[in-house]
């Protein structure tokens, strides 16, 4: 009969269905497994990357050791085990981290790029403990290289920074000196610059915020 018929129909569809879907129920699962081992992964990679609440970040550069071996390598910065002026922590191309102290002097120098702003630090050897450590390149001119040293401490609950710089000439002599009020640092720069008579008169009014100022005037004359 005719409601028979449509009965049949309907069965007859929902076989059809059913089959479809115990055809696609193997596909669905290793699908849903797909996405949740996806899951798991991007999972883990934030918890790589984000400890103690601090997000680490990798930027591309390069350390050069005390055999004069220069590694390319990213820097990674944040994180427990981050870059600063304890350490340098790296990742090769065989991603493998390596972490140099900077008590141990095994880097003379490393660098990296952050948004097409090179910067590079150079390991200074002073014999004493503040300052000894990486020094940042802010001037790299002719004849005269500049570096920083930014040192902060907390005074009265107020923190101040102050910079410690060191100068290098084209032969290589350097000098170093911390730019405060009673450190006698132009008296420093006189005697490094002696055989610069005009650079000397030049010196007398150049005030503590204009250091990086006036070298870069030094090599540009």
């Amino acid at each position: 009969s005719r409601g028979q018929k449509i009965s049949s129909i309907e069965n007859m569809g929902s076989f059809k269905f059913a089959h479809r879907m115990r055809q696609k129920t193997p596909m669905l699962l290793k699908s849903n497994k797909y996405m949740k081992q996806v899951a798991v992964f991007f999972i883990a990679l934030i918890f790589c990357f984000s400890q103690n609440g601090e997000a680490q970040e990798l930027k591309n550069g390069y350390v050069v050791l005390s055999k004069s071996d220069t590694i390319a390598c990213k820097i990674v910065f944040g994180g427990p085990n981050g870059t600063d002026k304890t350490q340098i922590t790296t990742i090769t191309a065989d991603v493998k981290e390596k972490i140099y102290k900077t008590k141990d002097k095994k880097v003379l120098a490393y660098g990296f790029d952050q948004m097409g702003v090179p910067f590079d630090y150079l390991f200074v050897d002073l014999g004493r403990k503040v300052e000894t450590g990486f020094f940042r390149l802010i001037e790299n001119g002719n004849p005269y290289k500049l570096y920083i040293q930014n040192n902060s401490e907390i005074v009265n609950g107020v923190t101040i920074t102050t910079p410690y710089y060191v100068l290098f000439n084209a032969r290589g002599d350097s000098i170093d000196f911390l730019v405060s009020g009673v450190s006698g640092w132009k008296k420093k720069l006189e005697e490094f610059l002696k055989d610069d008579p005009e650079a000397i008169e030049n010196l007398k009014s150049v005030n503590r915020q204009d250091v990086l100022k006036f070298i870069k005037s030094l090599n540009e004359n």
